[in-house]
């Protein structure tokens, strides 16, 4: 069989071939100036703070809380309350304590008075010094209960005050993780718009040797464009994210941040939801409105009873003329008893609803120790799936940045597209950026695990009381 005779290769021709050429070099030389893809087998850290790298000059999560506790003004606000708790208890105490009163009198009349007779019975001048000791003898129990009771209301300021402490350990480590997850998505732009410049740096020189349409460098430009934008949006939201952080600690917007806060000994607790009965400061506050709402019943009770009081007099008196009947001084005891016999029915009413407010807090304990439970179980789910969330896009990371190197090294050699390279590229940020996303969940599903076990002090190295030791603080106090 006879075939077609070749066509000559010819001048034209063999000119394209050598322009093809020295394209291909000039953009293999452009990207050669790119660094290097990333070994597979590192996933990138989300941040040096989050990887718990101290840069210089940086600040630690706990020196931020130590700030933040002498700059938010919760916590100044909690502390009043406690002072305010504590004056309130200081008064109740001094009512069981005796009193003392004196008072003066002096009276100034025209002239004196005398009877018709002449008999001199008001002093033109007169004057008296009354001294008065009071002292309750008994009152039903009411005193000693209501002492229990602002006692109890103390130790809800200092509950209150401990919760309001959590609160700042966890917005504050909440404004940490968005901080360092704000870095990590502005630096994972930033590589990829920079790499993305270099390919289009590529492109350009391919279209001005006349090897690549212009189109390929349009739509690498379009590429460049889109990530700029998605970089203010990046630099934005760290912007938003380190002002909250501020808001928080009152230290300058730039500040560099030290090591996070360390979450990884809460995976150690044994037993969480003991561990919560015993340690969460909202138990300690359903727990101390109970026992309260008890005694208030109790103090009800003394309503009924009557009241027995003590009291001695000294009185000396002057007078000018003095009187035929005038006692210059005199001291004297008093014991008074008052029993309220009837008052249409308040003090019953009154019983009647203080019991029906200790069993509704008692409802509201059990509620909450059952919720409890639902509340730690969910908690240890979200770090147990964030956990193999994390690996699978660890995974499928390293199977992006593979991916991404096959596909580099295959256009350097003229064996891969553009449009290969940018969804390459597009696939790697993807799977940082979703990869970042995890990591910053499973810190924050392990932030509010603690959250739910009542260990939130422990992150910043602060003791964590138990309902025992709050009770025996009660018992001290009494």
């Amino acid at each position: 069989m006879s075939h077609p005779p070749r066509r000559p290769f010819g001048t034209r021709n063999a000119l394209l071939a050598a322009v093809a050429v020295v394209a291909t070099i000039a953009a293999t030389i452009a990207l050669a100036w790119s660094p290097p893809a990333r070994a597979a087998e590192a996933p990138p850290a989300s941040s040096p703070a989050a990887a718990g790298v101290a840069q210089p000059d940086a600040v630690d999560f706990k020196d931020l809380y130590h700030a933040a506790l002498g700059f938010h003004e919760s916590v100044g606000e909690a502390n009043e309350r406690l002072r305010q708790a504590e004056y309130e208890r200081d008064k109740v105490f001094a009512k069981m304590l005796p009193t003392l009163s004196v008072t003066g009198d002096i009276q100034r009349r025209p002239k004196n008075l005398t009877s018709g007779t002449g008999f001199l019975i008001g002093s033109k001048d007169s004057r008296e010094l009354t001294v008065t000791v009071g002292q309750s003898l008994y009152t039903g129990g009411r005193a000693r209960t209501q002492l229990k009771i602002a006692t109890i209301g103390e130790l809800a300021r200092e509950v209150d005050l401990r919760a309001t402490r959590e609160n700042l350990v966890y917005n504050l480590a909440q404004a940490f993780y968005g901080v360092s997850k704000a870095q990590a998505d502005l630096s994972s732009t930033t590589e990829r718009r920079e790499g993305m410049e270099r390919h289009l740096q590529a492109a350009q020189a391919r279209v001005r040797l006349g090897a690549d349409v212009r189109a390929t460098a349009l739509r690498l430009e379009s590429e460049v464009a889109r990530l700029k934008a998605e970089e203010m949006q990046a630099s934005d939201a760290l912007q938003t994210a380190r002002e909250n952080l501020a808001t928080l600690t009152g230290l300058p917007e730039d500040v560099a941040l030290g090591a996070p806060p360390d979450v990884q000994p809460v995976r150690a607790v044994a037993e969480p939801v003991e561990a919560a009965l015993a340690h969460r400061a909202d138990v300690g506050l359903a727990t101390g409105e109970a026992a309260a709402a008890k005694l208030g019943v109790r103090y009800t009770t003394g309503t009924f009873l009557p009241l027995i009081t003590l009291e001695g007099t000294y009185t000396r008196r002057q007078q000018d003329p003095e009187t035929s009947f005038l006692i210059d001084e005199e001291s004297f005891a008093t014991l008074r008893a008052t029993w309220d016999l009837y008052s249409g029915g308040e003090d019953l009413a009154e019983r009647h609803r203080a019991r029906a407010q200790f069993r509704e807090k008692q409802l509201n304990l059990a509620e909450l120790q059952r919720e409890i439970g639902t509340q730690v179980g969910q908690a240890k789910r979200q770090v147990h799936v964030a956990e193999q969330v994390v690996k699978s896009l660890e995974d499928a990371w390293t199977y992006a940045a593979e991916n991404h190197r096959i596909v580099t090294e295959t256009f350097n050699v003229g064996a891969a597209t553009y449009l290969d390279v940018i969804d390459a590229s597009t696939t790697l940020g993807d799977a940082r950026r979703d990869l970042e996303n995890a990591r910053n969940d499973l810190n924050l599903a392990l932030l509010n695990l603690a959250r739910s076990t009542g260990e939130l002090l422990a992150l910043v190295d602060e003791p964590v009381p138990t309902t025992g030791d709050l009770a025996r603080w009660v018992k001290a106090k009494r």
